[in-house]
């Protein structure tokens, strides 16, 4: 079995991990597992609190854990507590997915090299996903759904009414990306907050296609993560 973990920093990001494992691979040769992972403050141990899909059984060829840290700093850390239990599991590939806010562009450097400060690089080298300023700017920079949440949200109605264009503009230069994919859908008074049926109605409107194809080609990380998930399941 092939083996794939994934760290996130908050839901937004275990959401759509989930739906880009899913919409890569052979849906019928993976299997999830999802948790949620709480606690650590003032010498608290951290504990999972939520799991949902399956455990790491036969019968399916692949296997991805996806965790969801909390907050974006226990990212590394979280990796780095379950490094060497993943290794002995078996897996081959490990990414941890953040968010660069609340920090500044001029942080880029910092962070990426924060996270490989005495990170195991071997037999396993752990990437970083680093989404500017939000993992919302993926979603803004895939144009395309926004009819899909509703029809009357067009490109050039959002030029008009909100002063950029999601089409041609740099999406990793706003500085509020999940305040801009607001600020649309409430165009037609429809509430994004994050929430967990928010960011999964969300989701369900991305064009693969174009993610994949498009976005991911102009926005690196975003096409590093989709790199890497092809390479787990080229692993045969």
């Amino acid at each position: 079995m092939n083996k794939l973990a994934i760290f996130t920093e908050g839901q937004t990001e275990q959401i759509f991990a989930e739906w880009l494992v899913l919409s890569l691979g052979d849906v019928a040769q993976v299997a999830i597992r999802v948790e949620r992972v709480i606690g650590g403050r003032r010498g608290e141990a951290r504990r999972i609190t939520e799991i949902s899909g399956t455990s790491e059984g036969a019968g399916h060829e692949f296997f991805v854990l996806i965790v969801d840290c909390g907050q974006d700093e226990r990212v590394k850390s979280d990796i780095l507590d379950r490094y060497d239990r993943l290794i002995s599991a078996g897996y081959k590939h490990i990414i941890g997915i953040r968010d660069l806010f609340p920090h500044s562009r001029d942080d880029v450097g910092r962070i990426r090299d924060g996270f490989v400060f005495k990170l195991p690089v071997e037999p396993v080298k752990p990437a970083l996903i680093l989404a500017i300023m939000e993992a919302e700017a993926w979603f803004l920079a895939e144009y395309s759904h926004f009819p899909r949440i509703h029809a009357d949200l067009t490109i050039d109605r959002i030029q008009r009414e909100l002063g950029f264009d999601p089409v041609n503009d740099d999406m990793q230069l706003r500085d509020r990306p999940s305040k801009d994919l607001e600020d649309i859908y409430f165009l037609e008074t429809i509430n994004y907050h994050k929430a967990r049926a928010h960011v999964e109605r969300t989701v369900s409107c991305l064009d693969l296609a174009i993610m994949q194809h498009q976005v991911a080609t102009r926005i690196h990380d975003l096409g590093d993560l989709v790199k890497q998930i092809q390479t787990f399941f080229n692993a045969r």
